[in-house]
């Protein structure tokens, strides 16, 4: 092989050598020319146009990043929120009842029912009321099976009762 290889360098070198000078000038000039060319066609031009397509592309993938580590927040709060249980029976009474007082609600009766909890009060501020059943929702992770409001003779008080449950307990 090494043998074909020399024989080969050999008759080429041979043939420039018997070219004219001009002639071996424009074949030199020719031939780097052509390298040049290759070298752009095949390296640099795909090289520069796929730098520039990544430019172009790179608002959007950033968009889509900021989504995708949106979704991930989303997805590790709501795995914390799940892991969440619900008291029930009298810690869920406890904790009721605690709420109530710190919403403002005068005199609550809270009686646990299994592991649900009955809700009673008179004179209650209905928008403190309201409130107050929104956020143990939220918060105490209840739902509200049985309620019963009655208007007050004193405008925006009420006569409450509800029968709250944890969320997890079916009816």
């Amino acid at each position: 092989m090494a043998a074909q290889i020399r024989a080969i360098t050999a008759s080429m070198t041979e043939w420039f050598e018997a070219r004219a000078p001009r002639e071996k000038q424009l074949l030199i000039v020719g031939g780097a020319l052509a390298v040049v060319a290759i070298v752009y066609n095949l390296l640099w031009a795909p090289a520069w146009d796929g730098c520039i397509q990544i430019k172009a592309s790179l608002p959007l993938l950033e968009v889509q990043l900021a989504d995708i580590q949106m979704q991930v927040d989303q997805v590790r709060r709501l795995k914390g929120a799940a892991a969440v249980r619900a008291p029930s029976g009298i810690a869920l009474r406890d904790a009721l009842a605690a709420s109530l007082v710190q919403a403002g609600i005068p005199e609550p009766q809270v009686t646990t029912l299994g592991k649900g909890v009955q809700v009673d009060a008179k004179n209650a501020p209905f928008g403190a009321w309201m409130t107050w059943l929104d956020s143990v929702r939220r918060d105490d992770h209840v739902r509200v099976v049985n309620a019963h409001v009655s208007a007050d003779a004193k405008v925006g008080q009420a006569t409450v009762s509800a029968t709250l449950q944890p969320t997890s307990e079916q009816r």
